[in-house]
């Protein structure tokens, strides 16, 4: 039996990763630490300040990954050519554990990412336990707010 966690943070992945400006750096990197680009590197740093020990980073390639997991450079995006598979998410929900919780048993999850990512963590969790306050938002407003939110130390989401 596994006890029921209050919040999972979703961080974003992007297409920008440490291979484009690195390339020297190794061919599997931690997944906190492959993507580069701006929007990538601020939901991963709002994670780290809200949700410390329970959030994920959602990768169009790999899925769910733990922000320590090792990953390889890739080519695939939400809304272009994805990789992953709504049904290969529903199963991560099952198998991967944050914070010695299973993904599936987490109370409420908040994305922060853009409308395509939300509507694939909407369908695997079900709508009434996912809120994305930064989904449909142009990338600069994104931005402005989660590094508001940062600054302030006030979550976007209270969990």
């Amino acid at each position: 039996m596994f006890k029921t966690a209050r919040c999972l943070c979703v961080a974003t992945c992007g297409a920008r990763k440490i291979w484009s400006i690195d390339p020297d750096a190794p061919d599997y990197v931690p997944a906190k630490d492959a993507y580069v680009g701006s929007l990538s590197k601020k939901t991963i740093e709002y994670a780290k300040t809200f949700h410390p020990g329970s959030y994920v980073i959602l990768s169009a390639k790999y899925g769910f990954l733990l922000p320590d997991e090792k990953i390889s450079d890739y080519d695939a995006y939400c809304n272009k050519n994805p990789i992953i598979t709504i049904p290969e998410l529903k199963k991560q929900t099952t198998e991967k554990m944050v914070n010695d919780t299973v993904l599936k048993e987490y109370d409420k999850v908040v994305v922060i990412g853009s409308s395509c990512y939300c509507n694939w963590v909407k369908e695997v969790f079900g709508e009434d336990k996912v809120e994305c306050p930064v989904a449909g938002l142009p990338i600069g407003k994104m931005l402005q707010r989660l590094k508001e939110a940062i600054t302030s130390r006030k979550p976007l989401v209270l969990c």
